[in-house]
């Protein structure tokens, strides 16, 4: 019987720590607003898009600003940041879309520049 007792207590006491620990959590993050991931990236985007004159410097920031972008729940961040990882390596034509598209994204979160 002791063991019971002993053990009631410790339960309980989990029980509330893992209540507090929920009740604490903000939830899901707004897909509307810049998260984190997604303002750097598109700091990244920003600070880098003018001096990415040729393949090998836009492949370079595309994937520097994948390495936020896909870390992103922010609309639009993620799906642009594979875009532009692809119009990077297919030519200038292919990769001002991709980076229009993905400026775009970030100016329609909240991104001000």
């Amino acid at each position: 019987m002791r063991t019971r007792t002993t053990t009631a207590p410790l339960i309980a006491a989990a029980l509330l720590l893992a209540l507090t620990a929920c009740s604490s959590d903000p939830g899901p993050a707004d897909p509307k607003k810049l998260d984190d991931a997604a303002s750097l990236a598109c700091d990244d985007f920003a600070n880098g898009f003018k001096s990415a004159l040729n393949t090998s410097a836009r492949v370079d920031l595309a994937n520097k600003v994948n390495k936020w972008a896909q870390d992103s729940t922010t609309n639009g961040i993620a799906t642009g940041g594979k875009l532009l990882a692809t119009g990077s390596e297919s030519g200038p034509d292919a990769w001002q879309t991709s980076a229009d598209l993905f400026a775009q994204s970030c100016l329609d979160a909240g991104w001000d520049a």
